[in-house]
């Protein structure tokens, strides 16, 4: 029943008129049965129209929502008044939506858009409002973001971005831990589109990417080191995942180990190896042994990685043999011990300043068992940021403030910001850079 006949409107006056705007409307309307109700009154809530959008960055396959504190969901709210949801914001008059959408994302985001698509309009509460959302899917990329966001201090708003990964945002949606009806909606049409869409991992540019700090303890740092281990910079300690015969990679191969080894190699003016500096090195440390203990911890010197600020390099034994002609194999345990040995070393390390000089405070840790291992980045992410936790929450007085994880790709990335997002315990740091 839509048609105006159908409804009969004896009275309509404005109760309140303030950014918000209350109704009272006296009316009657046509019964199912054919007849016509009684007059009622029923209080209209008028606020106009909303824009919303699920941003959905291709380059990161990330998706950005934004934090804020919304008082009306203070005392029925999961955290306590603050809310996650899609970037969204009223349409001003004479504004198309396109028009608002545009302007709120990029005050709220700092994203330029040109993607955009209509997902569907609705009603947010009809039975007490007139509000129409107009709600989007937009596609940026990183070239794309061209300003900080945080909303519009001019209106009082303070907005944190958030990104996550589809897949967490999926895990939420299945847990039922989304409280926006918007997120909820749009999340679900973004389940679909990428239903059928293989993930792409690409290569990152080199630099640092967020840096995160440890709840109530804001000098011990999470960072991540973005792009090619051998561009990493002014890290003093590095991490090598090796096998239980401590023999690192050949320098032809693509693992941090081969890295590592051809890097602090020293070489002709070709790139050819003249001396093998790390892997010699490790060979005499290890001496006359054949095989170490998974999780064993074995100090080089970094050879020409000097160059790179790096110090030392610490060899952990993560992956374990499996016969002639089997390849290697990790489990999550000995992941989990090997980053607990090597940042236990460090710290030991620390109280004769023998591998970290006093003003030498930062540590290299790739997604060990993730390459050969057959460990999945969802399986090791969360290890290594739960054991960095341990670590920090077991040693606060620790000189080692700073440990970088390392993510060549933006899968990686991606992962590990999945993990300490869900761990809920580290914070970014409000100044700290992104890649």
């Amino acid at each position: 029943m839509s048609s105006q006949v159908d409804v009969v409107i004896r009275n309509k006056h404005r109760v309140f008129d303030g950014f918000f705007k209350l109704d009272e409307v006296t009316l009657s309307h046509r019964l199912f049965d054919g007849g016509m109700s009684p007059e009622k009154k029923i209080l209209v809530f008028e606020r106009g129209d909303a824009v919303a959008a699920l941003i959905y960055n291709k380059t990161d396959h990330r998706v950005v929502l934004v934090e804020q504190f919304k008082a009306p969901t203070l005392e029925k709210g999961s955290s306590n008044g603050w809310i996650t949801e899609v970037m969204a914001g009223m349409i001003k008059p004479g504004e198309t939506p396109e028009q608002a959408l545009a302007r709120e994302t990029l005050e709220e985001t700092g994203y330029r858009i040109t993607d955009w698509e209509l997902i569907t309009t609705f009603f947010s509460s009809p039975g007490g409002s007139s509000e129409r959302i107009f709600l989007y899917h937009v596609v940026v990329e990183a070239a794309d973001k061209v300003g900080q966001g945080g909303g519009n201090a001019r209106e009082g708003e303070d907005i944190r971005v958030v990104t996550m990964s589809p897949d967490v945002l999926f895990e939420k949606l299945s847990k039922a831990q989304l409280e926006d009806p918007k997120l909820i909606i749009a999340a679900y049409h973004l389940k679909d589109r990428l239903r059928l869409t293989p993930r792409k991992a690409v290569e990152l540019p080199s630099g640092r990417g967020r840096m995160y700090q440890l709840k109530d303890a804001p000098d011990l740092r999470l960072g991540i080191q973005t792009g090619r281990v051998l561009d990493a910079r002014d890290i003093e300690v590095w991490v090598s995942p090796e096998n239980t015969d401590m023999m690192m990679d050949r320098v032809i191969g693509r693992t941090i180990s081969a890295n590592i080894r051809y890097g602090g190699a020293d070489k002709d003016a070709r790139g050819n190896i003249v001396e093998d500096t790390i892997a010699d090195a490790l060979r005499v440390a290890l001496g006359t042994r054949r095989h170490v203990q998974p999780g064993e911890v074995i100090e080089t010197t970094a050879g020409a990685l000097a160059e790179n600020g790096a110090r030392k390099i610490l060899h952990v034994a993560v992956a374990v043999g499996q016969g002639p002609a089997s390849g290697v194999s990790a489990d999550p345990a000995t992941v989990a011990t090997c980053v607990t040995n090597v940042l236990e070393y460090v710290h030991r390390g620390n109280s004769g300043f023998r591998i970290l000089g006093r003003k030498d405070r930062s540590l290299l840790l790739p997604l060990m068992g993730t390459g050969d291992g057959g460990l999945t980045l969802e399986q090791v992410a969360p290890l290594l940021i739960g054991r960095i936790k341990r670590f920090y929450r077991s040693y606060p007085d620790t000189a080692l403030r700073e440990i970088y994880l390392l993510a060549f790709t933006n899968v990686q990335r991606s992962a590990i910001e999945d993990a300490i997002l869900v761990d809920g315990e580290f914070t970014p740091v409000a100044d700290g850079a992104v890649v």
